[in-house]
């Protein structure tokens, strides 16, 4: 027993440090890449969220929630927000679990098993990360415009879409690599 929970800690540590380590990386991305295109004068994908899509299930909710607080912030800091990307990751942070438990089906994944393509299969991992997308571009929007009209609901759709194209051909792309 003893020896499974310090496999399982050594395992789950590592992830944690992989994330880390890639926080800096998709922040540069985002900000000296993605944010300057806009599709339409204002549809922006934004390839960040899938850091927090695939964080393990059973990440502990201390990293979770401080790491997705860390992203958005970084995030606000470079787009010079105020707090908008913070607050829309740290809602995705705490609705993630309970999406996993209606979108993906039981049993496929182990506790630190990442989410993917491969783990969990095309149709799961879209809805999943489309679900998680849609909220997060739902909240940043309507704190960024403070208002809901066709135009803010047209774009949310539309940024949604784009970032689920993105994520999905990185996670394709990255899953190749492997």
């Amino acid at each position: 027993m003893k020896k499974n929970y310090w496999k399982n800690l050594s395992e789950m540590s590592s992830i944690y440090k992989k994330y880390i380590l890639l926080l800096p990386l998709y922040v540069i991305i985002q900000i000296m890449i993605l944010n300057q295109i806009l599709f339409f004068s204002y549809v922006n994908p934004y390839l960040y969220l899938i850091l927090i899509i695939t964080l393990p299930i059973k990440t502990s909710s201390i990293f979770l929630f401080l790491y997705s607080f860390m992203l958005g912030f970084c995030i606000d800091i470079f787009s010079i927000s105020i707090g908008y990307h913070s607050s829309a990751c740290i809602l995705i942070a705490f609705l993630k679990n309970t999406i996993h438990k209606i979108t993906i089906p039981n049993n496929i994944l182990s506790n630190e098993d990442e989410i993917s393509i491969k783990k969990i299969g095309n149709q799961a991992y879209i809805i999943f990360s489309f679900i998680i997308i849609l909220l997060h571009h739902t909240c940043l929007f309507l704190l960024e415009h403070f208002d809901i009209n066709f135009k803010i609901i047209f774009k949310i759709l539309l940024s949604s879409i784009a970032s689920l194209i993105i994520i999905y051909i990185t996670q394709l792309l990255l899953q190749t690599k492997k």
